[in-house]
């Protein structure tokens, strides 16, 4: 592995945890922060544009999870894969539990497109996709999933 390549996977790893942390933490003003203005935040209700974008979405999910009791809780990631490109960005792959105030609630995956700006790491793209939710899950609506597509 050349330095390059170790200096990538640690920029990469280093965002995909402040991800989870401001996430976790409620802070997304700062988490809209981590993508590109251009970047685009795909998942299962959606496309949402730039960090204004990111922002708009996670107020209106954090609210939601509030009103149903879902919060505090916590994302856990497993399965990361990172592929440096040859461009100096990478593409990831991470699988992801939600585990809030009724223990496990859903989980998913993550694919992610990631660029360095100006010596910092960025999602120019990030995929985020429930794949499934434990039976009677208030996901399924609040993200407006179809239930057999949620594997409830």
């Amino acid at each position: 592995m050349t330095n390059e390549e170790v200096r990538t996977r640690v920029g990469v790893a280093d965002l995909l945890a402040k991800y989870q942390f401001l996430a976790d933490s409620g802070k997304i003003r700062q988490l809209s922060t981590l993508f590109t203005a251009d970047a685009v935040f795909e998942n299962n209700t959606g496309r949402h544009h730039g960090p204004a974008g990111v922002l708009e979405f996670f107020r209106d999910t954090k609210d939601s999870f509030i009103a149903a009791d879902l919060l505090p809780a916590r994302h856990y990631l497993s399965s990361i894969y990172v592929d440096p490109r040859p461009d100096g960005g990478a593409s990831t792959y991470a699988c992801f539990q939600f585990v809030g105030t009724r223990g496990l609630d859903h989980w998913g995956t993550y694919r992610d497109e990631i660029v360095e700006s100006a010596g910092t790491w960025l999602f120019a793209g990030r995929k985020a996709i429930v794949e499934g939710c434990v039976p009677n899950s208030p996901v399924v609506a609040l993200l407006g999933l179809a239930s057999a597509g949620a594997r409830s």
